[in-house]
């Protein structure tokens, strides 16, 4: 097969509501100003390509009027000083974070005005979706857990269920100043909180016209208690099955196919580690779409098991790597996202056998700073383009999810003296041969070293002052370019080495930005 008839491909975009709900300006326009925001919020994501548009409308609590949970507005009310109240208390405030009190103020400001302005505004959404030529699907968040931890348990983002019954709390015992947000989420493992998150997915099928339902996974996991994850496997896959009866239950009454995705984590061996059983999903037909993210679930993950996720998910299940806002290279060494960036990933996925690209965090805000990012959602369904492209192919660490989690990385541990310790493999993507290519590397000591790549000896490194590459305040960095020979580059996979040329051992820790640049 060539790659002229692999070229067919497509975009999803995932909406999340603080997103929407964040702009203040809804809380003070007309019905005629708010339908004309949500055309406008559509219309940043209408391009060619573009399937569908997956938008969330809940964390916990939900932005519509939910029989099932919690309504976001529900206890909530503006106090004599102005400020938001929760249940008639006000938002504690967190040392060092932007005001929640804020931030949620404005989003019960806009929620409250859209329902009593423009209820009807997510039946028109989906109404304008397809006159945009776009599928609106819903995008439920599984188990969102923001802003959990010891002093800020209290916000109007959480449910009545998390706020009244924290014993339903996967590892509430862990609470404490240094526990993460995981800690907090709610376990599936009680029937309390799995006919909840039931009742919702039926709600969300049945009560809202769509196309489809994501379970954002991701948002948050682990669902079971620690010890509980793999022996709930066939619970989660009951949970799963029960949906896509209740999206067969939808079909009949939206006369059309409702599709099902699920958001899960880049590597196949955490997905099963959270009690996801992917094979049986496919071979039951539960899965539409898989989407493979980064976790915790805002950075982009490179070395994404495509293969192995294809294997077990043969087709028509579509796969849909996803592209998040932040690349990171170790803990603590990221960058936000730019075109060059998405350009490498998306090329490198769609190579590795991907069959589309799922944006998560390209907002419409982003739009100020980032021009480039509504245009892209077109270039990235299209293959062929982002194969043409510039593209920057960032190595990525790997964090995984579930209990036991442990950073990994491919990075050298530690690179001796007048030593080669291992290299590093990059997914180049497509059509790189020909092309003028160049290592980037960065570290946080001055480095002297040869770089090769494929075992071809590279131009010896010189240094740069890279754009958009990770700087801290208080460690100085040294950045390199290597320019790499013509016709050393491969489609794919490629393999870079260092071997060090110093009088010191670069430590571990000491290499904090790898990429391959493709001109």
């Amino acid at each position: 097969m060539t790659f002229a008839t692999l070229l067919l491909a497509v975009s999803f975009v995932n909406s999340d509501a603080w997103n929407f709900w964040c702009n203040e300006k809804i809380a003070t326009l007309n019905r005629d100003e708010l339908k004309a925001a949500v055309e406008k919020d559509v219309d940043f994501y209408a391009r060619p390509g573009v399937e569908a548009v997956f938008y969330n409308m809940n964390f916990q609590r939900s932005f519509y009027p939910t029989k099932v949970g919690t309504p976001y507005w529900k206890d909530c009310a503006i106090g004599p000083d102005g400020k938001l109240t929760l249940r008639g208390k006000p938002i504690p405030e967190v040392t060092g974070e932007e005001s929640p009190e804020s931030t949620y103020r404005k989003m019960f400001l806009s929620v409250k005005n859209m329902q009593e302005k423009f209820p009807e505004f997510m039946t028109y959404r989906y109404e304008y979706c397809h006159q945009k030529g776009l599928e609106m699907w819903h995008s439920m968040r599984m188990n969102d857990i923001h802003h959990a931890t010891i002093g800020m348990e209290f916000r109007p983002q959480h449910g009545d269920l998390w706020l009244d019954h924290k014993e339903c709390v996967r590892a509430w015992y862990r609470h404490t100043w240094r526990s993460e947000w995981n800690d907090n989420a709610l376990d599936y493992g009680q029937k309390k909180v799995y006919d909840y998150h039931l009742a919702m997915a039926r709600e969300y099928l049945m009560d809202y016209p769509n196309d489809g339902l994501e379970f954002d996974w991701l948002r948050s996991a682990p669902v079971f208690k620690p010890g509980f994850d793999e022996m709930n496997m066939p619970r989660l896959t009951d949970f799963v099955r029960q949906v896509k009866k209740y999206a067969l239950e939808a079909e009949k009454k939206w006369g059309h196919k409702i599709r099902l995705a699920h958001r899960v984590p880049a590597r196949v061996r955490d997905a099963y580690g959270l009690g996801m059983d992917i094979s049986t999903w496919a071979k039951e037909g539960l899965v539409d779409v898989l989407i493979p993210g980064g976790v915790p679930g805002t950075s982009t993950e490179g070395d994404v098991d495509i293969a192995i996720y294809r294997a077990l998910a043969p087709k028509p299940v579509v796969i849909a790597p996803e592209l998040n806002c932040s690349i990171g290279t170790r803990p603590g060494w990221g960058v936000r996202f730019d075109r060059a960036i998405d350009s490498g990933f998306a090329s490198g996925f769609y190579q590795a056998g991907a069959d589309g690209i799922y944006f998560y965090n390209h907002f419409p805000y982003h739009d100020k700073d980032f021009p480039w990012v509504k245009d892209f959602f077109a270039e990235a369904a299209d293959r062929a383009k982002v194969a043409s492209l510039p593209r920057r192919h960032v190595y990525t660490w790997h964090q995984r999810t579930g209990e036991g989690r442990f950073e990994e990385e491919n990075m050298p541990h530690a690179i001796w003296p007048q030593c080669c310790n291992g290299g590093v493999k990059i997914n180049c993507g497509e059509k790189v041969t020909g092309r003028a290519a160049r290592v980037v590397f960065g570290t946080t000591k001055p480095f002297s070293t040869d770089v090769l790549v494929n075992t071809v000896k590279c131009v010896a490194p010189a240094k740069a002052e890279p754009v958009n590459v990770p700087r801290r305040k208080k460690t100085e960095t040294f950045y390199y370019t290597s320019e790499i020979p013509s016709g050393t580059l491969h489609d794919g996979v490629n393999v870079v080495e260092f071997f060090n040329t110093s009088d010191f051992t670069l430590e571990p820790g000491q290499l904090i930005w790898l990429e391959i640049v493709v001109d």
